[in-house]
């Protein structure tokens, strides 16, 4: 699962699903996860018409429904740049024992 994201527009915000049944993230509306029926069955009607069986929250996202990416209707996330001369981590090696 990954973080929804807030749609400027007014839409839905979506979160990003891995289905154990076929192993793709498929994206789902928060209102679909909140529903009634959902919260019943456990499962979720993903943007494609899907029903995903989420699977452990622990284990890496599968490959991206195409169906669901073209659904999407939140724009896409920008990525974090990083400043190229900056190494992550250098403040420990300083402070811990060699």
């Amino acid at each position: 699962m990954t973080a929804g994201r807030l749609n400027d527009d007014g839409g839905p915000d979506v979160l990003t699903l891995t289905s154990v049944l076929d192993g793709r993230a498929h994206k789902v509306t928060d209102s679909e996860l909140c529903a009634p029926h959902s919260m019943r069955t456990g499962r979720y009607a993903a943007l494609c018409g899907h029903l995903v069986a989420p699977a452990p929250l622990v284990e890496a996202a599968g490959v991206p429904c195409g169906r669901c990416v073209q659904l999407d209707p939140t724009p896409p996330a920008e990525e974090a740049t990083r400043r190229p001369g900056r190494r992550r981590g250098w403040g420990l090696r300083r402070m811990l024992p060699a």
